[in-house]
């Protein structure tokens, strides 16, 4: 590595904070001629808005920030000043962490121009710029971390972003690890319990992080798709307007239920029309819901289940999650069935079945809670019990840990360890 190497493990582009992390033996030389610790008439020329800018005072505090210490931090603290140049002038206001130590992170304002002039900075001491993963690898990173470092990085969500660091810091390498131990020891039998329960997690949440399902809204024009597809997006995404007829072509736009990362797709109302755009918008309409994981199908209150409504679901089958839109025209005690915020028993026009069916106001919020919950269950999401499960998040993983299963299920436990080794990579940690 000579004197070092570096990476910026932040996507390229404009963004709140940008981490460049470097190690190696030279790394400790160069953060400190370019690390000046904020502190005393430096510390009080900064403007009380950019001292706060990353963390509050109580955050300082917590997290060992000492403004004008005057030295690097310990390893696993923090420090707040500035990355200077060669002539002492600052280039930009960081967060220093101290990883270990021969790495270091360097938090800098996420804009383009001050991560270039980090990179500079570092590269002016010899160390060389790698991709993150080559960084990773040369820590003792295993594959398994490498690939959550790769989705962290696209992470859409909290949530996920949560999930992914837990396996990037070793949840997922530490349940394979315990399977082969099993294996080891000759017990077959715990070490399927074990793989069984890991396959489940990719099931139920980690296929759903790897590519995040595409939720169509769909139903008769001027129901309510638009301004549903507004509401989870929380922002004005699409045209609304009480003319039927309005959306003429899908609009995608990226959202979030309950911290799962999906992707809405608002189509064309469905109906018959002479009109040649509304007619090819509905025919790309059609092809979008084919495409959907799950289809949202929307009802109008205030019209209740036509014969084309009952068709469609009949189609969509299990697919489809049928809500009534517009509970913000209804008042309860008018005698009708339908009753602002709540869920009520009805039958499926589709089915016959009796099943919650969720009653919501897309224009004014009532309701949402449900609707979600609704869309998440048709999914199969389930997002992880506690902090630090280990959840399986690509299809080469769950690949290999099926071919583990297959094979112990045929009593052939040397493959079974093969396909887990090759997962494991031989790291079973970040390093």
């Amino acid at each position: 590595m000579n004197a070092g190497v570096f990476s910026v493990l932040t996507p390229p582009g404009r963004g709140g904070i940008a981490v460049v992390r470097c190690l190696g033996p030279g790394a400790p030389e160069a953060i400190a001629a370019a690390f000046r610790a904020a502190g005393g008439e430096r510390d009080r020329r900064l403007t009380a808005a950019a001292r706060t800018a990353r963390f509050s005072s109580r955050d300082r505090k917590v997290a060992g920030i000492i403004p004008g210490a005057p030295d690097l931090p310990a390893v696993g603290r923090l420090a707040y000043g500035h990355f200077s140049d060669a002539g002492g002038r600052p280039l930009d206001e960081i967060i220093l962490y101290r990883a270990a130590e021969t790495v270091f992170e360097v938090n800098c304002h996420g804009g383009p121009a001050a991560v270039e002039a980090v990179c500079r900075r570092l590269a002016d001491f010899g160390m060389e710029q790698v991709d993150p993963d080559r960084l990773l690898a040369l820590e003792g990173a295993g594959p398994i971390a490498r690939d959550a470092e790769r989705m962290l990085r696209e992470a859409r969500t909290p949530l996920a972003g949560h999930i992914l660091l837990d396996q990037r810091n070793g949840a997922l390498a530490r349940a394979v690890e315990k399977i082969l131990k099993d294996l080891a020891a000759g017990r077959p039998a715990e070490a399927g319990k074990k793989l069984d329960a890991l396959l489940e997690r990719w099931h139920s949440c980690g296929r759903l992080l790897a590519s995040p399902p595409r939720v169509a809204v769909a139903g008769p024009p001027n129901v309510g798709k638009s301004t549903l597809v507004n509401r989870l997006v929380g922002a004005e995404r699409v045209i609304t307007s009480a003319t039927p007829g309005t959306t003429r072509d899908y609009v995608e736009a990226d959202a979030a239920i309950e911290g799962l990362p999906v992707v809405l797709v608002d189509t064309a109302g469905l109906r018959e029309s002479g009109e040649p755009i509304e007619r090819e918008g509905v025919a790309r309409a059609r092809r979008q819901v084919a495409g959907a994981a799950v289809v949202v199908y929307l009802l109008d209150v205030a019209e209740g289940v036509r014969p084309e409504d009952a068709a469609a679901l009949e189609a969509l089958g299990a697919r489809a999650v049928a809500a009534w839109n517009k509970a913000d025209l209804l008042e309860n005690g008018d005698g009708s069935r339908f009753h602002k915020n709540r869920i009520f028993e009805a039958p499926r026009p589709f089915t016959g079945e009796t099943t919650p069916v969720p009653v919501f106001s897309a224009l004014h919020g009532d309701g949402m809670d449900a609707l979600g919950r609704a869309i998440l269950a048709r999914l199969g999401w389930r997002p992880p019990a506690a902090s630090g499960e280990a959840v399986p998040f690509t299809p080469v993983q769950a690949a290999a840990l099926q071919a583990a299963r297959d094979a112990l299920a045929t009593g052939d436990s040397a493959t079974a360890k093969e396909r887990l080794e090759s997962l494991a990579g031989g790291a079973t940690s970040a390093g």
